[in-house]
């Protein structure tokens, strides 16, 4: 495994003019744990000690996955417009309209959209953010706020009148893993209200007022030339 890591603890470390028994002090660790992290052994070190070593110093850890070159983020790209082309093409079949990529800059708030629908006949209005992969659900949950916040004058952008409700969706690509990450943040996903078949069933018949938060499963057929994992059979 090639890191910076040990280089950058040590010299940050010797920095503040630290021992390696003050750092772990600071860190609530041990003198052994700062040692192996500095050699180098860090294969048997749990990442939240090391996080809490780098946070002691005024710093943060970002781990990137490197798969035969420039290919992984080319595979997860592929993913992510996989997902987001049949989750598009599924809110039309279903009598919604439909823009993607949909680009916003107001007061200071930058980005966009990847999925967002209308439904004329009930005036909803849906916000979708697609991930071929959960990583940091916090800024994840974030990004969703703040395109929630600026449903209504997204909708008006797309040309779309009379809004009368807006809700958030979380688009994810079918897999296990998915699934587990979510599983493991219950409070943090309780904002979804309405999860797996029957985010699937409120789509094809929306009510108002709409639910609190989408959470949509869309698995990927093998059409697609992508391979995600097999989904589970237990079911959100």
């Amino acid at each position: 495994m090639r890191s910076n890591l040990p280089r950058a603890v040590r010299h940050l470390r010797r920095q503040r003019g630290w021992r390696q028994q003050d750092l772990a002090n600071h860190a609530g660790s041990s003198r052994h744990v700062v040692s192996r992290v500095e050699r180098g052994l860090i294969r048997r070190v749990s990442l939240g000690r090391i996080d809490a070593l780098v946070e002691a110093l005024g710093a943060s850890v970002d781990i990137t996955v490197r798969w035969q070159g420039e290919r992984l983020d080319r595979l997860m790209d592929r993913v992510h417009a996989a997902t987001q082309e049949r989750a598009a093409a599924s809110l039309r079949s279903l009598g919604w309209l439909t823009a993607v990529e949909l680009s916003f800059n107001h007061y200071g708030d930058r980005g966009r959209v990847d999925v967002l629908a209308y439904h004329a006949a009930t005036g909803c209005v849906l916000v979708g953010e697609v991930k071929s992969a959960i990583g940091d659900v916090q800024e994840t949950l974030g990004r969703i706020d703040v395109k929630l916040r600026l449903g209504r004058s997204l909708a008006a952008s797309a040309g779309w009148p009379d809004v009368r409700g807006v809700l958030p969706a979380l688009i994810v690509t079918e897999s296990r893993t998915a699934r587990r990450v979510i599983a493991s943040h219950p409070t943090l996903f309780a904002r979804f209200s309405t999860k797996g078949r029957s985010a699937t069933a409120w789509l094809r018949g929306p009510k108002l007022p709409p639910p609190t938060g989408l959470l949509w499963f869309v698995p990927l057929p093998d059409a697609h030339g992508v391979r995600t994992d097999q989904p589970s059979r237990a079911r959100a």
